[in-house]
């Protein structure tokens, strides 16, 4: 997300293409591992909530509008859950260390890829 032109339209590409996977293997079921959430659920927790915060301050849309409905719902009832709840940052802080920190991730990929 931190890289720009066709580069962040490769990664956009690949990672709807894992989204897709992703929002498949939820359909039909409340969480990845079934009925109840797991440590599946956890690891994905980045998609539920910090994704859309990482969306707004890089500039990158990856989860547009009626895409991928069962991650969408997933993500939902993830984040709404009683326990997962009271754990979430609150997402005016993660905008705000994001946002201060972008340019700090932006060189970092940069120098990456230089260096391949």
């Amino acid at each position: 997300m931190w890289t720009a032109g066709e580069a962040q339209a490769r990664f956009a590409r690949e990672t709807k293409e894992s989204l897709a996977v992703l929002d498949e293997q939820l359909e039909g079921r409340r969480s990845f591992g079934g009925d109840a959430l797991g440590f599946a659920d956890l690891a994905a927790c980045t998609l539920a909530y910090w994704l859309d915060v990482l969306e707004e301050v890089a500039g990158v849309r990856l989860v547009g509008d009626g895409e991928y409905p069962a991650l969408r719902w997933w993500a939902k009832e993830y984040t709404s859950d009683e326990t997962v709840r009271r754990f979430l940052p609150d997402r005016g802080e993660l905008v705000a260390f994001f946002a201060a920190n972008k340019e700090r991730y932006s060189s970092m990929v940069r120098a990456a890829v230089q260096r391949q």
